[in-house]
């Protein structure tokens, strides 16, 4: 006799048999048991979760000679011959070979005609999302009103793809993914019925494999029968699928962090060595920072770690990464992929992805690099002390440095306070000096002005490449000037001004001003009123200095800068 493989074997023969549809199976039995049923029933759901079995228990348990409280007692005649599928009144169509609208014709035509050997004529079609437009118009008035010895069960993957028309004119059944411990518990079963040993693990990963599919289970599970014999281990299981060990992942995970590029390339030659596939190899490997961004945001939930074992081992690598990096890392992998299925050097571009994954700033969270309670304690004693210093310097209280004494010579003449922002702007944490200003308006550029102008769109691209968040801070700002040197972008939020101020984004703004153009420039932030009002002085022919930078500098004043710096001095009248 020819082998049988095992998802056949195993196929459900009563409603209790089939595993994780609870919501269903309940529902059919409750309808069989009480005698409401309906004419139509649409199955639909994840391949491998039990929508054909359903179909022909169904059709069992409505023709049944003797049903014991909705199921088919599958010891008589009748059962006997559906199971083997002998009774010509139980018919079974794939859709995607019989999907025209004379097929169905036919069907219309016959489904008249009385049953011959049962109760009821059903008719199974399995992938009806398949069937063409003119074939379910020719279905719809003989669904809508069978005869009552017809039953039609539809079956399908994809019930997006069914006219609303078929839809609303069947009971619709939703078929969930299979919950990962109840498949172990069904593939435990199956192995002790045939006298297979087979370690925790390796069907852990048989489940995890399957995606919530049963017959895919199955499948894997014969498989991994037939190479290993009588006992079954998680290598066994890595080897057939051609996946990699988690210890390599972890491995290979800790050395990413470390940014050892030269271990990273050695560990992914001895896999390409062994002839696994790249893209297969980065889809496991982004499982695998899935699973662990999975396992630092909800630890509680470990059900949903698809492919990747909870153990000290993971949760120790896990601890050398930081949320933002596993972001970074993520977005990374996921690019490489979607550009893997378009690339014919696999192997280089995912060797590129591992390199570029060693240079990422990690911002690991290991001991070094988080300052300690001391540190942090000592630094805001620190600043402490420099706030009560600079209130008594305020206050005339503190005893200036003689050497600021000295200076002055004699009692400073009073002179106008200086304002602590620019017209307009509340806000001088980064507020521009109007020696910078001066500057920048002194060695004004018109043809130069003009042409990045032309190019700012550009130049926002540019930097959209680098973070599109960069972008959308200095997307607020014009350009009014530039000089040899300088770049003046005017802003009306200080927000934005601030922003675009800060080391990090500035000098990807300043690269990104040197590709297009070719131009080294600096960027400087400012606000709109602090640019029109130098525009102003420098349009009248006076000096673009404020007048408080020309004044003589009142001592207290330039002690206070001195303690604190001009960005957190805030002189008020």
């Amino acid at each position: 006799m020819a082998y049988t493989a095992l998802y056949r074997v195993w196929r459900p023969q009563t409603f209790g048999d089939i595993v994780g549809q609870e919501h269903v199976t309940t529902t059919l039995r409750n309808a069989l048991r009480e005698g409401r049923l309906s004419h139509a029933y649409l199955f639909n759901g994840p391949r491998g979760t039990g929508k054909t079995s359903a179909a022909k228990i169904m059709a069992k348990a409505v023709n049944c000679e003797q049903p014991q409280d909705g199921e088919p007692c599958n010891a008589c005649q009748t059962c006997a011959a559906i199971t083997e599928g002998a009774v010509t009144d139980v018919l079974e169509i794939d859709a995607a070979s019989n999907r025209g609208v004379e097929e169905i014709r036919d069907i219309r035509d016959k489904v008249k005609f009385a049953p011959s050997d049962v109760k009821y004529k059903v008719y199974i079609i399995d992938e009806v999302h398949m069937l063409t437009t003119e074939a379910f118009n020719a279905l719809l008035k003989t669904l809508e009103e069978p005869p009552s010895h017809v039953l039609f069960i539809l079956a399908t993957t994809e019930p997006h793809k069914l006219p609303a028309t078929i839809i609303s004119r069947c009971q619709r059944f939703d078929f969930h993914r299979i919950p990962l411990a109840e498949m172990v518990a069904r593939l435990q079963q199956i192995c002790t019925a045939h006298g297979v040993e087979a370690e925790a693990q390796a069907l852990q990963l048989v489940a995890k494999m399957a995606e919530g599919g049963m017959r895919d289970a199955l499948s894997l599970l014969d498989q991994a029968i037939s190479y290993s014999g009588r006992t079954i281990t998680a290598a066994d299981i890595m080897q057939i699928t051609g996946t990699v060990t988690q210890t390599y992942f972890s491995a290979l995970a800790k050395l990413v962090a470390a940014g050892d590029v030269a271990g990273v390339m050695e560990a992914f030659d001895q896999v390409m060595v062994q002839g696994k596939d790249p893209e297969h190899f980065l889809q496991d490997f982004l499982y695998y920072y899935r699973d662990m961004l999975l396992l630092k945001t909800a630890p509680k939930l470990q059900e949903i770690v698809e492919r990747t074992l909870v153990d000290e081992q993971f949760a120790g690598v896990a601890g050398q990464y930081s949320l933002p990096a596993l972001y970074e890392i993520i977005e990374v992998l996921n690019q490489a992929l979607t550009q893997l299925k378009w690339s014919t050097h696999a192997r280089v571009l995912v060797e590129l992805t591992l390199v570029k994954l060693c240079q990422l700033p990690q911002k690991a969270e290991s001991a070094g690099q988080v300052a300690s309670a001391d540190e942090l304690a000592a630094l805001t004693g620190r600043i402490r002390a420099l706030e009560e210093k600079l209130q008594q310097v305020l206050q005339g209280q503190g005893a200036l440095p003689q050497a600021t004494t000295a200076a002055a010579g004699s009692e400073p003449k009073p002179r106008e306070p200086r304002r602590a922002a620019a017209a307009g702007g509340g806000n001088g944490g980064s507020r521009v000096s109007a020696a910078k200003l001066r500057e920048a308006v002194r060695g004004y550029d018109e043809a130069l002005t003009q042409k990045i102008r032309g190019a700012w769109s550009q130049i926002l691209a540019e930097v959209k490449k680098v973070k599109i968040q960069y972008q959308a801070w200095l997307v607020a700002g014009q350009p009014v000037a530039a000089s040899p040197s300088t770049l003046l972008v005017a802003f009306t939020s200080s927000i934005h001004r601030d922003k675009t101020m800060e080391p990090e984004l500035k000098s990807v703004v300043e690269r990104a001003i040197q590709t297009v153009t070719g131009k080294q420039l600096a960027l400087l932030s400012v606000m709109e009123e602090e640019w029109q009002s130098v525009e102003a002085q420098k349009g009248e022919g006076g000096s673009a200095a404020a007048p408080a930078e020309t004044e003589e500098q009142d001592p207290l004043i330039a002690e206070a800068l001195k303690l604190v710096g001009e960005q957190l001095l805030e002189v008020k009248e």
